[in-house]
């Protein structure tokens, strides 16, 4: 007798020969394997019929799972970067993520069914075409974590030289007033429109103003006073030469203290009074005193407000280096940009990786493509048509059942009209006689009146006789009741 045979063929038990119903494929166990298949949509109760198929849709799975991850790679480092740091979100965003993109390659792989012809092309390259426009989506920010280091010494070289810029313009933009020109260019260019300074405390522009005027009054007063010198010398000069007894143009030639050397000298003393020659080289000497005086406190004046001023252009490029703050995502794809276009090595090896991730990303679709239809996809063809003619089997008994349904519906729905209608009619035959006995009695009561009105007053004489016809007095005709009916009882409910 056979008792149990390997797994799938009939069995008979002790006694019997008839062979039993084959007993059903186990599925398998739950583990590694199975966990990845369910990446792959696949159908454990199908895939049992094929148990060969599993190693198949395991690797598949393990791929999906490798694409998922890097997916959460990617999104962690773009959220690193795009926020300069580690953010407690991000660990609820990545995983969630991660779920998107498995499911999403998921749904491709349990979808993309190959088939024959451009029919099974055409289901393939849209999905195709979805997988690699997510692949591409992924490898950008998977780029900037392998070009980190280089992107972010980039980066810092450039700050570091829009710093250093910044600072140069804002010097050239404000000069200490007196000094020299640090630039090749004045204050008031515009190129210095947003590099204009506020610097508290005294400015030396008053000082050096003042200074100006003094210099401009000691030079106007000098140059007069020299002029008078000169002149008050040169008539010294002809008085003294007078009273020597020099001969020459204007002079006596006699020597002593005469009219002419007395007038020549009184000129010069006249002269000296008029122009006042002491009071203007005292004068010139106080201007002199001034402006060295004023010297002194401009260059004090330049020395503080330089130092004020180098404070204020601290504090404006301490300001400018925290609007930089953390290096964004759109500043780091810039300078990723940069040095592709510096490098010709780097931009080989960006296109090289940025492929490498959009293939790893499309492997599960491209994996499905190369594998073509396997047995698993024809017994799973097989169970779905099954199922589509089982559920209309099911549709269409659901139908005739309706269909049914509906004629006991409409049969019960006559029959209660027909019973209606009979039970009206009845009740009409019950209001005619009604009507009909009213109406004769209403006949019979007419007659009788008007027989009593026929026999009138001779009929009295007649006694007691009269009382035992079956004709009504007159007075006690006039007590009955008065039937009174209108023309439809009258006629049978016809007008």
């Amino acid at each position: 007798m056979t008792t149990e045979l390997e797994e799938g063929k009939p069995t008979m038990e002790q006694g019997d020969s008839t062979p039993l119903r084959p007993s059903a494929p186990e599925r398998a166990r739950w583990g590694l394997g199975r966990v990845l298949r369910l990446a792959t949509g696949v159908r454990e109760d199908v895939l049992a019929l094929v148990p060969s198929e599993r190693a198949r849709y395991t690797s598949m799975g393990g791929v999906v799972a490798g694409t998922a991850i890097m997916a959460m790679l990617s999104m962690s480092a773009a959220l690193y970067f795009m926020f300069g740091g580690f953010e407690w979100f991000i660990v609820a965003a990545v995983p969630v993520w991660g779920m998107f993109i498995i499911s999403l390659d998921r749904w491709l792989m349990s979808s993309t069914a190959m088939g024959d012809g451009g029919r099974a092309w055409r289901k393939l390259l849209p999905r195709l075409g979805l997988s690699i426009a997510l692949g591409v989506i992924l490898a950008e920010p998977l780029l900037l974590g392998i070009y980190n280091t280089a992107i972010t010494e980039r980066v810092g070289n450039d700050r570091q030289q829009a710093i250093v810029a910044r600072g140069s313009m804002l010097h050239n933009c404000n000069p200490v007033p007196g000094a020299p020109e640090p630039g090749d260019f004045t204050p008031d260019d515009p190129r210095c429109n947003d590099y204009h300074l506020t610097v508290p405390g005294d400015s030396p522009t008053a000082l050096q103003g003042k200074l100006a005027d003094l210099v401009k009054q000691r030079d106007a007063l000098k140059t007069i006073a020299d002029a008078d010198a000169a002149k008050y010398a040169e008539l010294n000069e002809l008085a003294r030469r007078e009273c020597n007894g020099t001969s020459g143009a204007g002079l006596t030639g006699k020597v002593g203290e005469g009219p002419n050397c007395k007038r020549l000298r009184g000129e010069a003393d006249q002269y000296h009074r008029d122009h006042q020659i002491d009071e203007n080289q005292a004068k010139l000497a106080d201007l002199n005193k001034q402006i060295t005086d004023a010297g002194g406190s401009l260059g004090d004046a330049r020395n503080g407000y330089a130092s004020v001023r180098d404070k204020a252009i601290e504090t404006d490029l301490a300001a400018f280096k925290s609007r930089q703050g953390n290096v964004g995502l759109l500043e780091r794809f810039r300078t990723l940009d940069e040095l592709v276009s510096d490098n010709s090595y780097v931009s080989i090896t960006q296109w090289a990786i940025r492929i490498f991730f959009i293939i790893v990303d499309a492997l599960p679709v491209i994996l499905k493509a190369l594998s073509g239809t396997t047995a698993y996809d024809r017994l799973l063809g097989e169970r779905v048509r099954e199922q589509e003619r089982i559920q209309k089997m099911r549709s269409d008994e659901a139908v005739d059942r309706s269909s049914r349904w509906s004629d006991v519906v409409r049969h019960d729905q006559d029959l209660q009209r027909r019973l209606e209608l009979e039970r009206r009619s009845q009740q009409d035959r019950i209001e005619r006689a009604q009507i009909d006995e009213d109406r004769g009695e209403l006949v019979d009561a007419l007659e009788a009146h008007l027989l009593q009105m026929s026999i009138g007053p001779a009929g009295q004489g007649r006694g007691q006789s009269s009382q035992d016809s079956n004709v009504y007095d007159t007075t006690d005709f006039s007590e009955q009741p008065t039937v009174v009916l209108d023309d439809r009882r009258l006629y049978g409910g016809q007008q």
